[in-house]
């Protein structure tokens, strides 16, 4: 592969952590993934707890992006976006956060709303899966995404359900209510995959230890039932999750279980690809599509 083609960056601002993407563009019109580097930054510990980020937090903030920005730079990236999520959304001090960056670092950072996050679902490259029966589900540490295409109309919504929401005990029963408001406006005998975006979902079908790329409802109910009697550090020695995913991981797979049990019939699937992915492809740089090669 050609070392000098153009390469493209983005930074995913997440609940639990901080994502960095850099892609290579291919001669076949296609980005492949260069680089990937995920950081341990649970900003949702501030955002879902205390409403704002605190000084310490920011300081550590600041940090994680100046280490990413040089990397981009000394591996000739250009850093075409900055996204944000929920825990950027929830902050009541995000209009500074946001000033400071640009003053201190001169980075802008795009914080979408959960309709912008729920619409990057949309580029999803369904491959072998036919999309009039597919429900794609993001579940994330602030927020849980949906997309569902079919010929008549498409659907999307975002729900403030997230791993680190639950973690915190911090879910509310209108969100889950709201959630199965939502599936119930969709004919469940339609749907026959649930494809589960970003690591979580790869997390759990991984923890299966099956040797199949999917689970069934009951499958999924025995891993999470099962990971939920582990320690912390049983389930990071047993399934070698990372410690900021080990105690997430079961609150995830709730939210996923969720979904199946109204979708009995559907089986559930992980994919490599993610809303970074989304989010350079709806940047159209020079008319390419992302397709990532590894998990979030």
């Amino acid at each position: 592969m050609n070392k000098k083609s153009k390469k493209i960056s983005c930074i995913d601002i997440g609940s639990n952590a901080i994502k960095y993407r850099q892609y290579r563009l291919l001669p076949n019109n296609q980005l492949e993934l260069d680089t990937f580097k995920r950081i341990s930054l649970r900003l949702g510990s501030d955002a879902f707890s205390h409403g704002k980020m605190t000084s310490k937090t920011f300081e550590d903030f600041v940090a994680v992006l100046k280490k990413l920005k040089k990397h981009a730079k000394k591996k000739n990236a250009d850093l075409i976006g900055i996204f944000a999520t929920s825990a950027m959304r929830t902050f009541s001090n995000k209009e500074r956060i946001i000033k400071n960056i640009k003053k201190e670092l001169n980075l802008e950072i795009e914080i979408l709303s959960g309709k912008e996050e729920a619409s990057l679902l949309k580029f999803f490259n369904f491959k072998e899966f036919k999309a009039s029966k597919c429900l794609l589900v993001d579940v994330g540490g602030g927020s849980t995404e949906i997309y569902l295409f079919d010929k008549n109309e498409e659907k999307l919504q975002s729900f403030n359900l997230g791993a680190v929401r639950i973690l915190k005990g911090l879910d509310k029963d209108k969100n889950w209510q709201e959630l199965s408001n939502f599936l119930l406006e969709i004919n469940s005998d339609q749907i026959q995959n649930i494809i589960g975006i970003g690591g979580n979902a790869k997390q759990i079908i991984q923890a299966a230890g099956v040797l199949k790329n999917s689970l069934t409802l009951e499958e999924l109910k025995e891993i999470r039932s099962r990971i939920g009697k582990l320690s912390l550090e049983e389930k990071i020695s047993d399934y070698n999750f990372p410690s900021d995913r080990a105690d997430i991981i079961e609150h995830a797979a709730n939210i996923f279980e969720f979904i199946l049990m109204r979708f009995k019939n559907a089986e559930f699937f992980a994919s490599n690809w993610n809303i970074s992915d989304g989010y350079i492809s709806k940047k159209n740089i020079e008319n390419y599509q992302a397709t990532s090669l590894e998990v979030s």
